[in-house]
């Protein structure tokens, strides 16, 4: 059953304006407009801004008459995750690859409201941020996630997580003052261990690596023995994409000189060391921690006796629902669909939450109009695609076939290049890619 509710008042008034910045004030409810179908839109990442623009491109001219369709986000802009790695190794800028709402949908008729959600009220239809309360008709859940360190101690306070822009900041400033700490003739000091062997610790491991040689080579310390070193708790490299490219990986990853700790559980972590369950002590004071991420507190606390224990995702049913709330949808990170018609789980990935959005814009835009969906969300597996350091990359296609080599690096850089949406971030990531080419990364900081 699809629930549109009672339609109360616009809350907002419209504008002549595509995209409209709100203040962060109260919201009236004033009844000077016609009532309209409420949609609020949590989150304005890949599967928030996905539903958007599916939404946007199926309701039609006569049926955007009938919605008011409002994102709110703490943050104005998307951060484009795929190359926050890339941050972290002085490959691309930070603010290259963040994306700002209003040049992300100038074309797309909706208004987004820059605040901090801090609950949701089913009972009420209502949704508390920090600046005030906005009602809805319909609420998709698209949060994304954050990190998590499972409770294990001394994580929180001593490694550094890659989730934002300013995280991956923070780590190449700690490899640039670990370098120059380096004449103190601490070992530790050169050891760097990434914990969590999925796409993102592979990738920032492999970029790592290149990075310093690059700062040996500036420095002028070649002699100076520092590791890049790989923590998994499974038995191979991102197992679950089969066990060829499973092996494949870790060959190369082996190739490049990195240390792979596999089947390997961290038990704590302090300011010099890593300890790992197994009573294997390794000293370092730089550890990155890509090992999981948990949905968002929010979406957790929505979710009820529907939300996993260990990731925090609300467990929704084939048509992105909650099936005790049937107004309110979840997608990207914050759901794990329930699996009854034999298809493949969607990981929590960005690939994964834009085909979720692109599947709900399209069944609510539908639905509205008064036209039946009956088809359930169905993921398609489009395959894994790493880079490994300087025009190396590894690819694994949806059909099972696996490509290595520089033209699987191409390929990586072409997709992600045109995944990104702005004209002007693409070209500043294009820069930043030939630069990094040309005359080397950056190694000042």
């Amino acid at each position: 059953m699809d629930y549109l509710g009672s339609h109360p008042c616009s809350f907002l008034r419209r504008t002549n304006l595509k995209v409209k910045i709100v203040s962060t004030g109260s919201v009236g409810t004033n009844c000077n407009s016609l009532q309209k179908v409420r949609i609020v839109v949590l989150g304005t990442g890949f599967a928030g801004s996905a539903f958007i623009d599916s939404f946007n491109r199926h309701i039609g001219r006569k049926g955007r008459k009938k919605v008011e369709l409002t994102a709110i986000d703490r943050t104005n802009y998307l951060t484009f995750t795929p190359l926050l790695y890339e941050v972290a190794t002085w490959q691309v800028y930070g603010n290259h690859i963040s994306i700002p709402v209003w040049s992300r949908k100038k074309d797309d008729d909706y208004r987004f409201r820059e605040d901090e959600v801090m609950e949701v009220i089913p009972e009420r239809n209502e949704v508390v941020t920090r600046h005030g309360r906005i009602n809805y008709d319909y609420l998709i859940m698209a949060l994304g996630t954050e990190n998590n360190d499972f409770g294990i101690k001394g994580v929180a306070e001593n490694s550094i997580p890659l989730k934002t822009i300013k995280d991956a900041e923070l780590i190449r400033k700690k490899i640039l003052e670990s370098f120059k700490a380096s004449e103190t003739k601490l070992s530790e000091e050169l050891n760097y261990v990434v914990v969590g062997g999925g796409a993102s610790g592979v990738e920032l491991a492999a970029s790592l690596k290149n990075y310093i040689e690059v700062l040996k080579r500036d420095y002028s310390s070649d002699s100076i023995n520092a590791k890049v070193i790989l923590i998994e708790a499974q038995d191979h490299i991102m197992k679950n994409s089969g066990s060829e490219f499973s092996t494949r990986l870790e060959s190369y990853l082996r190739e490049l000189g990195i240390e792979l700790y596999l089947g390997a559980k961290v038990a704590s972590v302090s300011r010099e060391e890593v300890v790992l369950e197994n009573g294997l002590v390794i000293k370092t004071r730089n550890v990155f921690w890509t090992a999981g991420v948990r949905s968002n507190l929010i979406a957790s606390m929505l979710g009820g006796g529907l939300v996993q224990k260990k990731s925090g995702r609300i467990i929704v049913d084939g048509f992105l629902q909650i099936p005790s709330l049937e107004n309110i949808y979840v997608i990207g990170d914050n759901a794990l669909i329930s699996l009854s018609y034999g298809e493949k789980a969607a990981p929590q990935t960005a690939a994964a939450a834009v085909q979720e959005g692109k599947y709900l814009g399209r069944r609510l835009a539908l639905l509205i109009n008064g036209r039946k969906y009956r088809s359930v969300f169905i993921y398609k597996d489009t395959g894994t695609m790493l880079t490994l350091g300087k025009f190396s990359g590894l690819c694994l296609f949806g059909n099972g076939l696996i490509l290595s080599g520089f033209m699987a690096w191409l390929i990586w850089r072409l997709i992600h290049l045109l995944k990104i949406t702005t004209f002007t971030n693409r070209a500043e990531v294009l820069s930043d890619w030939l630069m990094a080419s040309l005359h080397g990364k950056d190694v000042t900081g």
